[in-house]
């Protein structure tokens, strides 16, 4: 099968196309051949070294996968021919390739009303989105939730997740970005590089707060939130710090008088969570933003552009271009 493999962690040089051998499938397992992989900022970060203790080389990255199941293991509950996609698990080897082989447990059905590369934008971000406003944020119709890129791939379906759930929506992005943040469901959107966020909320908010922070941008960020949360508000962060350990525990001292709980989030492969996903896509309350269309061998490029790449839209790898 052809792929798009690396020898070890590095820049987007490293990436090259191989022909190689397809994966054996086991019990449990799918054998899948790809039709089309979203890339995500993980892929990047992944190619430069995170994750890479223990990881196999040549290693294939790309871990948003939609395709049609070519071969199943004995107790998979899904058939040769079903049309599938999900998020892989980030420390296996992923799908910038011909065929991968996944566990059938973390598998959903496509959404008959998606084609192939709209399916494979939604898995890794939708999960994530859903993981952190209701596994760790807990959110509540009617409720307040600040989203801190909104715009991106997880903001934008976190915005229009929450939007169904019945939260006030207060998104947060660049001016340019303004508009498409509340088609996506916003009720109020803050442009990040003309106001001060903090005083924002507070006008908006008549001085209460928001009830929860989605933090998709770290940092900085993180301290902004503290500050827009009321008493008791949750505040679920999504990126690392970076020589900050001093600011942080400043913040940390603020937050500590309004009891704030605050989460880190880390999305976790979950058949539940992709068919909760499907579910909302179906219906049309999740749509999909898709960016960009490439060829597989156009990869490394697109590597180049996800790095600098800020505000909407999805990258996404079809494998029949080419």
């Amino acid at each position: 099968m052809k792929a798009m493999v690396a020898d070890g962690p590095g820049g987007p040089e490293v990436l090259r196309l191989e022909d190689m051998g397809k994966q054996g499938h086991g019990r449990g397992e799918l054998l899948v051949r790809v039709v089309a992989c979203g890339l995500n900022p993980v892929d990047y970060k992944i190619r430069q070294g995170y994750f890479s203790q223990g990881r196999a080389y040549p290693a294939i990255y790309g871990f948003d996968v939609c395709g049609e199941v070519e071969a199943a293991g004995m107790g998979a509950a899904f058939a040769p021919g079903d049309e599938v996609y999900y998020y892989a698990d980030l420390t296996k080897q992923g799908a910038y390739a011909e065929y991968h082989v996944v566990d059938s447990a973390i598998v959903d059905y496509k959404p008959e009303n998606l084609t192939p590369v709209e399916a494979a934008s939604l898995p890794l971000a939708g999960v994530t989105a859903i993981q952190a406003l209701f596994g760790k944020a807990r959110l509540q119709p009617m409720e307040r939730i600040l989203i801190v890129g909104a715009a991106g791939g997880v903001g934008s379906l976190a915005t229009q997740i929450a939007a169904w759930r019945g939260a006030q929506v207060i998104g947060v992005c660049s001016g340019p970005n303004m508009e498409y943040v509340r088609r996506l469901g916003a009720e109020q959107v803050v442009d990040y590089t003309s106001a001060n966020l903090a005083e924002e909320i507070s006008r908006i908010t008549r001085g209460e707060g928001v009830h929860v922070a989605l933090d998709l941008i770290g940092g900085e960020s993180f301290a902004n939130c503290v500050e827009c949360l009321g008493q008791e508000g949750r505040l679920v962060f999504l990126n690392a710090f970076s020589n900050w350990e001093k600011r942080l525990m400043e913040t940390m001292n603020k937050a500590r008088p309004k009891n704030l709980a605050i989460f880190c989030e880390m999305a976790k492969n979950s058949g539940e969570d992709m068919r909760m996903l499907s579910f909302l896509a179906r219906k049309g309350f999740v749509k999909p933003q898709v960016k960009q269309v490439i060829e597989l061998i156009e990869t490394p490029e697109a590597h180049r552009r996800l790095e600098t790449m800020h505000g909407r839209g999805k990258i996404v790898i079809d494998m029949s271009k080419g």
